[in-house]
Formats: structure tokens, sequence, C-alpha cells
């Protein structure tokens, strides 16, 4: 299982002590303005950036229209 001590100690091991992080806990997946932990946490998500912000996470069209995009193309270079 993983766990958000367990990915911490990665995370830790892996990035320089200069760069900072704002939680401890790991996103496993988020739905409108609610956001899961890889522990199954539930939690409101007043943290949103801009990208989701306006429509939540994972809005029906957002979704529609970035899988519309990647059936044509992911990156040009």
């Amino acid at each position: 299982m993983t766990d958000n001590a367990t990915l911490n100690a990665r995370r830790e091991a892996a990035v320089p002590r200069g760069v900072a992080t704002a939680t401890q806990i790991f996103a496993d997946k988020a739905e409108n303005a609610e956001i899961w932990d890889v522990e199954g946490r539930r939690f409101i998500d007043f943290a949103g950036g801009i990208a989701v912000v306006n429509t939540g996470h994972r809005h029906p069209k957002v979704m529609e229209s970035v899988s519309a995009q990647l059936a044509r193309f992911t990156h040009t270079a």
C-alpha cells in the first residue's frame, strides 16, 4: 500500500532541501471541488489552481476537450 508517509519519504530522498512543499498529503484523485489522498481521505480543495478554480476538477466539458485534443496530438516538439 502506498501512503502519505511513504510517498513523503520518497520525495524527501529525491528533492533537494531548498524546494518547499505546502502539504504532506499526496492526491490520488479529484472531482469538482474535492480531492482524495492516497489513503482515501477526502478534502475540500481550497487551494485550487488557476486551471480548476472556475470549473472544478475534471469538468465534463474540459475532459471532453482534452480527450479530443489527445486524439489529435499531445505536443509538437
